[in-house]
């Protein structure tokens, strides 16, 4: 049963993975395309790779993982490097906006808090130290799945439009235009694997609920039959007396 239902998670949202794969190696490329097109050292391409994409790298090796069986094993600890590694960029964005205070900076930083809290407590209320710090009983889980996704969603539109409006070259606009939808793709498969997880809360509690009445079905009948058995033990014995009488008559 758990198997079954593990599998169904990680196979449904399968093209969604597949594309956010894609979309990030596009995304890397064509974000250092500059920098290969200047016919800079591979070692000063990597290293540029580093500095400037390190959340589409994590990114890429966090779903390619999560597509092999070694991923899936470890899938708990794949998404707590994933969440600390989004808690550090966006204490990054919160430096950013001292840097260059901005409407665009603004909206990345509050999305980088959004996207952080949604993944955590998307990820680990159902697991063994969301149960300890109580997440779902926090403030956190006063906003629903839905009302997450929406709002996320908003402002990655916001975003986008802000960005545009600022850039300068057609090589810009794909790469805003590929990260608003890797965004869009990533807070998808958050929503998907929340709605998974309550889906299967509701059916351990259905199962739950099934076990409880027919233990009180049971219970009942054998009140039932305790209650029925004097009743009939009197019914037996007055057929024996009526004959006991009519002999010594």
């Amino acid at each position: 049963m758990n198997k079954s239902k593990e599998k169904d998670f990680f196979d449904s949202p399968s093209m969604i993975t597949y594309i956010l794969i894609g979309l990030l190696v596009v995304l890397i490329i064509l974000s250092q395309s500059f920098a290969i097109q200047s016919h800079m050292a591979a070692e000063d391409i990597f290293r540029s790779i580093i500095n400037h994409n390190s959340i589409y790298l994590v990114s890429l090796i966090y779903f390619i993982l999560i597509r092999v069986k070694f991923g899936k094993k470890y899938f708990d600890y794949l998404n707590v490097v994933m969440f600390v590694f989004y808690l550090l960029t966006t204490f990054a964005s919160l430096f950013t906006i001292f840097q260059s205070f901005g409407f665009d900076s603004i909206l990345n930083l509050t999305f980088n808090v959004l996207i952080t809290l949604y993944f955590g407590y998307s990820f680990f209320t159902s697991t063994v130290i969301g149960k300890d710090l109580r997440l779902s009983d926090s403030p956190l889980a006063e906003i629903n799945n839905g009302q997450y996704y929406y709002l996320l969603i908003g402002i990655i539109a916001i975003s986008l439009i802000v960005s545009l409006v600022s850039v300068n070259s057609f090589e810009d606009v794909v790469v805003h235009l590929l990260e608003a939808i890797y965004k869009f793709m990533f807070v998808r498969y958050i929503y998907l694997y929340k709605e998974y997880i309550e889906r299967k809360e509701l059916e351990a509690s259905k199962e739950k609920e099934k076990k409880e009445e027919k233990v009180e079905e049971v219970k009942e009948d054998k009140t039932t039959k305790e209650e029925e058995k004097p009743k009939e033990v009197k019914r037996r014995g007055r057929p024996k007396k009526n004959k006991d009488e009519e002999a010594l008559k």
